[in-house]
């Protein structure tokens, strides 16, 4: 029977591990789990305290930037509203350019239509036709006529005029009553001279000949005054001998 001393039973505790050296691996990676939460809890608050200072450095830039965006907006507004007056402002300008070079041509007609008008005085003693403009536009005719009388010491002269255009329509003559036909202002009152102007479209297939122009004085014991058109005539006078219109009748 062996019987074991105590020395030797103490140098058998002693040789055995301890647990904390049986176990050491376990908890070094205990104390390594415990290290790397610390170190990755406090890195995550590190790192969300930079996410919160980076979000409000982007809110203040996106601030900054709306009210530059604002302010951009105001001024490409007032830009915009400057261009538009100015586009405004030159249309008036080329408005009022066209309005005087129209009434610059105006003011060259009547001073032309006058100057024909007084170098034919001497010659113009009595009511007629002073002249006649005929002008074709597509389907469209514009007639423009002077009336005139004795340019001195005149009386206001009134009455209707007829006008009648003759032409050939299938080859058969055709008379067309102008004044009838289109429902024209044929009255006319003025002291020295008057001008006539009318808008007509021609039937289709007739093609004109003559226009008969007749002045019926209200007084009936004036006599009719009758004048008569090469309808060819007319159109082929040069623009230039036409009798320019003034911009207002001569009563």
């Amino acid at each position: 029977m062996n019987i074991k001393t105590p020395k030797y039973v103490m140098q058998q505790a002693t040789d055995e591990p301890s647990f904390i050296r049986q176990h050491w691996l376990m908890f070094s990676l205990m104390v390594l789990a415990v290290v790397t939460f610390l170190i990755g809890r406090y890195s995550n608050i590190d790192m969300l305290n930079a996410f919160k200072g980076q979000k409000r450095t982007w809110d203040e830039v996106n601030q900054q930037l709306t009210a530059e965006n604002e302010q951009q907006k105001k001024t490409i507004s007032l830009l915009e509203t400057e261009v538009k007056i100015k586009n405004q402002a030159i249309a008036e300008l080329q408005k009022s350019l066209d309005s005087l070079t129209q009434e610059k041509s105006t003011l060259k007609a009547d001073l032309v239509f006058y100057e024909n008008l007084l170098s034919h005085k001497d010659t113009i003693n009595k009511l007629r036709v002073f002249d006649i403009e005929i002008e074709e536009q597509g389907e469209l005719v514009f007639i423009k006529m002077v009336l005139a009388q004795k340019l001195q010491k005149a009386d206001l002269t009134e009455g209707t005029l007829v006008m009648k255009l003759t032409g050939i329509t299938e080859q058969t003559g055709t008379v067309i009553d102008l004044v009838e036909q289109y429902k024209l202002d044929n009255d006319y009152a003025f002291k020295y001279f008057e001008i006539k102007k009318y808008t007509i479209s021609l039937p289709k297939g007739f093609n004109p000949t003559t226009l008969l122009v007749e002045l019926h004085g209200k007084n009936k014991r004036q006599k009719v005054v009758s004048e008569q058109f090469q309808w060819s005539e007319l159109l082929s006078r040069s623009q230039t001998d036409l009798v320019d219109e003034p911009s207002a009748n001569a009563n």
